[in-house]
């Protein structure tokens, strides 16, 4: 699975109308708690990804599926996580396909069960290799590409309706 997101970012007219700053907006439809903002373009990209991997956390912790990424529409950003948070979250979704708990994964790659649990905890980012062996023994390897970086651009264009 890929764990690239659309994102839809816009003037916050509600922000500037208040404080009389340009402010922006951004809401990722597919993840509803992700929303975040910024008072410059600069300043809105550079939350993006930590406010997409934040809301995804919200999912683990209340051990629900992750949200399905549609395709981006014209006008929004694609906000991939992080490389180690993407092998996090491989291995959380393997093992709720397969209906194990990280006591289980622990057992087959010889780990402590406490040490295990910090594998799917994006807060608490495991070794690489760990997270590895750990989806390897469900049968699963990270594969990894590279794709150009978007970020987002005003537009001459109307914002989009949030």
């Amino acid at each position: 699975m890929r764990y690239s997101y659309p994102c839809e970012i816009a003037l916050d007219d509600e922000e500037a109308e208040t404080t009389g700053r340009e402010a922006y907006v951004a809401i990722f439809p597919d993840v509803p708690p992700a929303i975040t903002g910024g008072w410059s373009v600069q300043e809105v990209n550079s939350h993006l990804r930590d406010c997409l991997e934040t809301a995804l956390s919200f999912s683990i912790d209340s051990n629900e599926p992750l949200p399905e990424p549609s395709d981006p529409e014209p006008g929004q950003v694609l906000v991939a996580v992080s490389a180690p948070v993407a092998a996090q979250l491989a291995l959380y979704e393997a093992m709720r396909a397969e209906g194990i708990k990280p006591t289980e994964v622990a057992r087959r790659i010889g780990m402590r069960p406490a040490h295990a649990r910090r594998l799917t905890d994006i807060y608490r980012p495991a070794k690489p290799d760990e997270v590895e062996r750990a989806l390897a023994a469900l049968g699963l390897q990270i594969v990894t590409e590279a794709t150009p970086l978007e970020q987002w651009a005003p537009s001459r264009e109307p914002a989009p309706v949030l």
